[in-house]
């Protein structure tokens, strides 16, 4: 999950499990407070981008979970419940903190956010040093390099020791793109840059493709005029349909649990530029499992995702 722009969930649509079986078995053990259920789940989990996945899972839940704190007790010397912890810390760190823009937040909040995300560092350094051939941390360190304002270097440094150990992590990508973005310090040039640069670069149905579209999105939201004026533009779109074809729409293309957060972003970009046939195949392809992000930015992401779906349809002459 992601933690930069949180919206209210509807229960009738967003399934932060993606209906995946072992997703499920996880949020439900956690849910009991039965972190052995976790442990065993959770160990033989090897493929990086699932591991990210289920880490997320876990990590979701509001408020303090003292399974996790058992889970520690009972396996001091393991790699996991660091991982769980600090992961959990960083989304208990926004929810201190809100989705506001910094000038809404309190300092009591700045202080809760902070303090927590200090609490989820120590934690994933733990597990770093408990394993260190797992991305998983580091992809969670760069979120809470962004987060207390280390700045682009810090963030570059932890972002390579991901790569390092998987190169086309999606959590790791996603993450380094934000820190790119005009809205945490960064530009629309870098941003842009390092989504064309990860596309040239990556293999063929690799979901990073849609870091082409989140960039122009972001972009986009800074621009003069409107989203609509800036993602209709012709090299804009055809950028967004080279991309879409490199990785979504390849024969290659992983649909493991969380492609509909690369799914939704082309949806909602084709859809905002004009381009509904294109739209409504990714809608296809998500179904009834969109992902908080992209419909979290227009705060309620089910009954956003359900809107954007319906006008798409409808526009392609669809039923």
């Amino acid at each position: 999950m992601w933690p930069f722009k949180r919206a209210g969930r509807s229960a009738a649509v967003i399934d932060p499990c993606l209906g995946d079986g072992t997703a499920r078995r996880l949020d439900e053990a956690a849910g009991r407070g039965d972190w052995s259920t976790v442990s065993a789940v959770l160990t033989p989990v090897v493929d990086q981008d699932l591991r990210a996945f289920y880490v997320g899972v876990l990590a979701d839940r509001s408020g303090p979970q003292p399974w996790i704190g058992k889970w520690l007790a009972a396996e001091p010397e393991s790699a996991l419940p660091h991982l769980v912890k600090g992961a959990h810390a960083v989304q208990w760190a926004w929810e201190a903190r809100g989705s506001g823009t910094a000038s809404t937040v309190s300092e009591e909040q700045f202080a809760a956010f902070f303090h927590r995300l200090k609490i989820a560092e120590d934690s994933l350094d733990e597990a770093v040093s408990r394993d260190p051939a797992d991305a998983t941390a580091w992809a969670e360190l760069i979120t809470t390099a962004i987060g207390r304002q280390l700045g682009l270097d810090e963030a570059e440094r932890r972002f390579k020791e991901v790569v390092a150990r998987h190169r086309w992590h999606r959590a790791a990508h996603a993450r380094m793109l934000q820190q790119k973005c005009a809205k945490w310090g960064g530009s629309d040039e870098l941003a842009l840059t390092f989504a064309r640069d990860t596309v040239d670069l990556m293999p063929a149905g690799c979901s990073l493709g849609s870091m082409v579209a989140v960039a122009h999105f972001e972009a986009a939201l800074q621009a003069d005029g409107s989203t609509e004026d800036y993602l209709s533009r012709p090299e804009v779109r055809a950028e967004v349909h080279a991309a879409a074809d490199k990785s979504v729409g390849h024969p290659d293309f992983r649909r493991i649990p969380g492609h509909q957060t690369a799914d939704g972003w082309f949806a909602l970009v084709f859809h905002l530029a004009g381009d509904h046939a294109a739209a409504a195949e990714r809608f296809d392809a998500i179904g009834d499992l969109p992902t908080e992000l992209p419909w979290g930015y227009y705060r309620d992401a089910g009954r956003a995702y359900a809107r954007y779906r319906a006008k798409a349809y409808r526009a392609a002459g669809r039923p």
